[in-house]
């Protein structure tokens, strides 16, 4: 008989116990303030990577070297945060305790403050973003997706994050951030790819290492299918010229987020494509 794929991501079917990576949509975006719609996003990624080459011919790897899970969906409690913020911890701590990477697929920026407290806390957070997202609160949310920093400087220490491609902030939230201590790379200078990458090298080397990647990183050009577009941006060449820099860290947790499908086809193709990356990279680095 002939029978359709497996709707996982990548078309995997290991279990947690089997996998060194496990995959977990968190299907969340109750506080997203502009163009909302990430909620669609754990789905459309999925689809995307199971389309996508088990062999990279750029990379020179198998992809099916990678021993991926996909434990499927978070089931989101949209009226509560904190329900929401539970539901992620229990997920994540289940995936650790397998001895597997969690790779999020969100969802808001939110979901990376949630994830982040079953970490130990000296774990460097590494957030490729263009907004600083620092404040204290946004419309009255602490959880709201503008303060997800502010939440996970708070549980691993203000000097434990570093902000890359970062371009938008108001007066506050960068008045805070430096007088908090907290390291941003503003995107002016990322375009300076041989300077950037020095700095995170030295950053992650040897470092417990969550990666933390907000599709609005990314110029809009390339990415127009993200909840806060904001130009100017780097591109995914950029983007993987910088990558290996981060091959001196010790992987802890990945996620990417604040994809909305509806807006654009291509940005899930490129979520699912950049989840393989960093993965293939970082299995070669090893």
């Amino acid at each position: 008989m002939i029978y359709s794929l497996p709707f996982t991501f990548g078309r995997r079917e290991l279990d947690a116990g089997e996998a060194e990576y496990a995959v977990v949509g968190v299907p969340y975006d109750s506080s997203q303030s502009y163009r909302s719609g990430s909620r669609e996003a754990p789905a459309a990624i999925r689809e995307a990577s199971r389309e996508i080459e088990d062999y990279d011919m750029l990379e020179d790897f198998d992809l099916l070297e990678l021993k991926i899970a996909d434990m499927g969906d978070v089931e989101v409690s949209f009226g509560s945060s904190e329900e929401t913020r539970r539901r992620v911890r229990e997920a994540v701590g289940h995936i650790l305790d397998n001895d597997a990477v969690p790779v999020l697929l969100g969802g808001e920026h939110t979901i990376s403050a949630f994830a982040v407290e079953v970490l130990p806390e000296d774990t460097l957070f590494v957030s490729f973003d263009a907004h600083l997202d620092f404040r204290e609160e946004y419309l009255n949310n602490p959880y709201s997706h503008a303060c997800v920093l502010r939440r996970v400087a708070e549980h691993v220490g203000y000097d434990n994050v570093l902000a890359v491609g970062v371009r938008s902030a108001c007066r506050e939230e960068l008045e805070d951030a430096r007088r908090l201590g907290v390291e941003f790379i503003p995107v002016t200078e990322c375009f300076d790819l041989e300077g950037v990458a020095a700095r995170l090298a030295g950053a992650v080397e040897g470092r417990r290492v969550y990666l933390s990647i907000d599709m609005d990183f990314f110029d809009p050009a390339e990415a127009r299918g993200v909840a806060n577009p904001e130009p100017p941006g780097l591109g995914f060449r950029d983007f993987l010229r910088l990558l290996d820099s981060l091959r001196g860290a010790r992987l802890q947790c990945l996620d990417v987020t604040e994809v909305v499908p509806r807006l654009d086809a291509y940005t899930p193709v490129l979520a699912a494509r950049l989840i393989f990356k960093v993965l293939a990279r970082y299995k070669k680095g090893k």
